[in-house]
This record gives structure tokens, C-alpha cells and sequence, in this order.
């Protein structure tokens, strides 16, 4: 089915692909969410390529990507056999999925690297010019920042 290309459309999606690009993903992934999540049926790879009017190789690996993090669905195929796609309508387990997938492993990696700078020995740290007193305060921030994520987490 065609469809008609509207600048409203496009404006937003450039702004919520901007937001989304702010947030670690690529600006694309928030353009392609935004035309599934807002069309009335399921769109195939085609049309995303016609309505963003980018390369088959970025949709295809957008595509790939937002599967990956559940934001989209593979919806079937249609008539002419082309896999089809919508975006997970459910908004809240959409962020949960990110937040564990993505923040909650960089969390776990910052506490690991943390935990090995921790662990150097006191000499170690004075002739790296470590102030012991500022370890001690990123120490509690990558705690807290830990627990605020699990809150957050808990919530979705």
C-alpha cells in the first residue's frame, strides 16, 4: 500500500530520532520506530527505505538492531513475501529491556573497573596521583547509581 510521505512526519521523527541519539542509540532507530509505532499496519524494510530515504544496508541493520532490544517485532511477511515489522506497543517493558540490556551491563562494567582500580595497593595509588578521599566518593556515586537504576527498573 502506498502511502504519502508527509513533512510533519518527517519533522518528528528527525526530532525524535535526535532524542533517541541522545541516549546512546543511532538517530535512525528513532525514525524507523517512530513510522512503525505510529502506522496502522505492520511495514516492511522497503518502505522504510522509500519513507526515510536511506540505504537498504542502514535500514537493514537498524532493523537488526531494534529486534535485538525488542522496540520492534517482526509482524509476518506480506504479499510480495518481504518480512514486515511494528514496534512494540508496550512502551514500559520496551525501556525495561533497554535499561538491562544496555545500562545495566555499562553499570556492571564501571563497578568492575572500579573495583580493580580499588583494589591497587596505597603506594600504587599516590604515585598515580589517585586522591584515596575522592575513590571513596566515587565509590558511593557508582553505588548509588546502581541502586537508582534498580529503582528505575523496578518501576517498569
Amino acid at each position: 500500500m502506498k502511502t504519502k510521505n508527509l513533512p510533519e512526519l518527517s519533522y518528528l521523527a528527525d526530532l525524535v530520532g535526535e532524542f533517541i541519539e541522545y541516549w546512546g542509540f543511532k538517530k535512525i532507530h528513532g525514525k524507523i520506530w517512530l513510522h512503525l509505532y505510529l502506522s496502522q499496519e505492520p511495514i516492511d524494510a522497503k518502505s522504510l527505505i522509500s519513507k526515510l530515504d536511506v540505504s537498504k544496508a542502514l535500514i537493514s541493520i537498524s532493523l537488526k538492531d531494534l529486534l535485538d532490544y525488542n522496540v520492534i517485532f517482526e509482524s509476518g511477511t506480506s504479499s510480495e513475501g518481504t518480512r514486515l515489522y511494528k514496534a512494540n506497543p508496550d512502551l514500559h517493558t520496551v525501556i525495561a529491556h533497554v535499561l538491562r540490556q544496555r545500562e545495566k551491563i555499562m553499570m556492571g562494567k564501571i563497578h568492575a573497573g572500579f573495583h580493580q582500580l580499588k583494589e591497587m595497593s596505597k603506594e600504587d595509588l599516590i604515585a598515580s596521583n589517585i586522591e584515596s578521599s575522592r575513590l571513596k566518593e566515587l565509590d558511593k556515586f557508582i553505588r548509588n547509581g546502581e541502586k537508582a537504576l534498580n529503582i528505575v527498573m523496578a518501576t517498569l
